[in-house]
């Protein structure tokens, strides 16, 4: 299990640290934790990644109806 930082997570999937911000307040993106008692936060990677899968796979969807 690897867990990303904010600066990786950012990164990882192209957006800002304030875009990042606004994704942790939706119910469906992943939430950060608690690392090196409560200063510092990261992202699971293996959750990010379904994130993005899912994102992806409903893309998709969408597409496939046009």
């Amino acid at each position: 299990m690897r867990v990303l930082r904010i600066q990786d997570t950012c990164s990882k999937i192209a957006i800002s640290r304030t875009s990042l911000w606004r994704l942790c307040k939706q119910d469906d993106f992943p939430q950060p934790i608690s690392i090196g008692g409560g200063r510092v936060i990261g992202f699971l990677e293996h959750e990010i990644d379904h994130w993005l899968e899912a994102r992806a796979a409903a893309r998709k969807t969408t597409q496939g109806r046009s």
